[in-house]
Order: C-alpha cells, then sequence, then structure tokens
C-alpha cells in the first residue's frame, strides 16, 4: 500500500480538530451553566439548615392564613421545580414546600441515604415551614413511594391525604433485578453522568419534557442537569431504591394517579392498582393521554394534581 496523501492526512487533521474543538466547547459550555445555573439558584431558593451543619434546599411559602400545607416529594434526578405548574394551580390559602433531596442542587450530600434519614429531614421541613397545618403529600415517580412510606411511617402525624403520582412500585422494580429495564436504568444514569462531565448534555438538543414548562424552569433544569453530582446521586438513589421494603398500611385519603401514554397500558394499570389497597379510603386517576414525566410537566394533567392535593381529603 502506497503512503498515505497530503490530503488525507489534511482530512484527518481537521476531523482531529473538529473533535478537539467540539470536546473543549462543550466541556466549556458545561461548566459556564453550571456556574451561572448555581448562582441563579443560590438567589432564587433558600436553604434550611440542619443539627449536623449540612443544608437542604427549599422552595417555601406560607401566605398570611394558609390553612393546609403541601410537601412535594420529586421523581429520580429532578429537581423541585418539576413541581412548578401544580404550584401554579394550587390556591392563596395553600402553604407549600418544594425540596431537593440530599446531594442535588444546594442540599448537602450524605454518605447514607437511607429511608430514615430521608423522613427525618421531611419532619424538620414540616417543623420549620408547615407546622400546625394539615399536610397534603404529593410524590411523583420514586416520590410518589417517599410519600406513600413517609405516612405509613408517621400515622399519628397531622397528615390530609396522600396523592401518588405515577409511582415506583417497589414489588416491580425488585423483581425487575437483572433483567433488560433494570440494566437500561442504571446504564442510562451513569451515561447522563459522563455526559454532563463532558458538557454535551448542555449543547444537545432539550428534552420534551423540559419545553413543557415556561422558560425560566426551562433553563433551571438545564442547568440542574449538567452537574454530574445529580446523576451520580440518582444513581445511587435507585440502586438504595432496590433494597427498600413494600409501602405499609396508609391511614389518610390515598389518591394515585397512573400515566398510560407510552406504557403496557393493561400491565401498567393493574401494577398501580395495586397501591390502592395501602388505604382504605383511595381512589384511582387514570391519565391515558398522559406519560410518566408529561402526567405532572403537562400544565392540564398539573392542574389535576393540584385539584386533588386541594380536594383530595376524602377519597
Amino acid at each position: 500500500m502506497g503512503a498515505p496523501t497530503v490530503g488525507m492526512m489534511s482530512m484527518e487533521r481537521k476531523v482531529a480538530v473538529g473533535v478537539a474543538a467540539l470536546c473543549v466547547g462543550s466541556w466549556v459550555a458545561g461548566a459556564r451553566t453550571r456556574l451561572l445555573g448555581t448562582r441563579r439558584r443560590r438567589a432564587a431558593f433558600s436553604t434550611m439548615a440542619r443539627a449536623d451543619g449540612r443544608v437542604v434546599e427549599v422552595d417555601h411559602r406560607r401566605p398570611p392564613g394558609a390553612e393546609f400545607g403541601v410537601i412535594f416529594f420529586n421523581g429520580l434526578g429532578l429537581p423541585h421545580e418539576q413541581w412548578a405548574w401544580v404550584r401554579e394551580h394550587l390556591p392563596e390559602n395553600a402553604a407549600c414546600v418544594g425540596y431537593n433531596r440530599p446531594g442535588h442542587g444546594l442540599s448537602s450530600p450524605l454518605p447514607n441515604i437511607g429511608l430514615e434519614e430521608q423522613f427525618r429531614i421531611v419532619d424538620e421541613l414540616r417543623g420549620h415551614y408547615l407546622d400546625g397545618l394539615p399536610l397534603v403529600l404529593a410524590g411523583h415517580s420514586i416520590g410518589g413511594y417517599l410519600a406513600a412510606a413517609y405516612a405509613a411511617s408517621r400515622r399519628d402525624a397531622e397528615l390530609s391525604h396522600v396523592v401518588m403520582v405515577d409511582p415506583t412500585i417497589i414489588a416491580d422494580l425488585q423483581a425487575s433485578l437483572g433483567l433488560l429495564p433494570d440494566g437500561w436504568t442504571r446504564q442510562r444514569l451513569l451515561m447522563e453522568c459522563l455526559w454532563a462531565a463532558s458538557g454535551l448534555n448542555v449543547l444537545r438538543p432539550m428534552t420534551p419534557v423540559r419545553e413543557l414548562y415556561a422558560e425560566e424552569v426551562k433553563e433551571s433544569f438545564t442547568a440542574y442537569h449538567a452537574r454530574p453530582r445529580v446523576w451520580a446521586t440518582a444513581y445511587r438513589e435507585y440502586m438504595a431504591a432496590r433494597t427498600y421494603p413494600p409501602v405499609g398500611k396508609v391511614a389518610v385519603p390515598l389518591h394515585v394517579v397512573t400515566a398510560l401514554k407510552g406504557t403496557r397500558g393493561v400491565a401498567h394499570r393493574a401494577s398501580q392498582e395495586r397501591m390502592l389497597e395501602l388505604s382504605d379510603l383511595s381512589s384511582h386517576h387514570v391519565r391515558e393521554d398522559a406519560d410518566h414525566m408529561g402526567v405532572v410537566a403537562e400544565e392540564t394533567h398539573a392542574k389535576t394534581i393540584a385539584e386533588l392535593i386541594v380536594s383530595g381529603g376524602t377519597a
């Protein structure tokens, strides 16, 4: 074979330079997005100090004359901004707290992210921001499990009702261990961590779920997901969730909101219906035109969830 031509070598150099420029450019874009995003997050949200010196990022409001409080539990790898549309449709007499779990956003990381520590954080949020108010718990995905599990563990608390939005079913998660869905989830979280570290996730097209929010929330989502720690923590949370126990009996009304779009409808619906057994006062709200993320992110569906939060004290 003959020696490479000058043209071929020039083309290889151009490709190499182009790849290097993309890598440097994406890394710079990622670093800039993270820096500006952290500044905006510190300006927009506050933190609750804990006894050990760690902090929890919160977005809270308690208007004069508040008649009840709401705590929102986020889905895996999602910030409290995911509840923006739901909060928008809550009435003026609603106090509410959105927070980021340890290791997410401005919240300090924790070496142990077990259930009891998660519940202690919620206890502290209640006492600090919602003391004296009847409480509604609303959670999406793994947050739906956490909301119900917290209610089951605090049966003597002044809880009004629980809204589980397309919740993670721990039994189904554990049944999938070692199978394709489990491997795909772990691989996706690790790949997102690498994409965030390289900055490439800032340059790629915006995911459809972000497009459903207002511009300010979209920017916050982008900066949030540009942090590798978010995805590393989400991976740890996913691995921890594989060991969580099933939810115990809940002593208050329970509402299960199920999104069927993009699922094996009959199987997913049947799986979600098993959650109705957790409470003697439970009801099922099926959204055939909503998918797992859109059931919170689309304003029309978020408005329905807000209505359940307000009026769901009897199922």
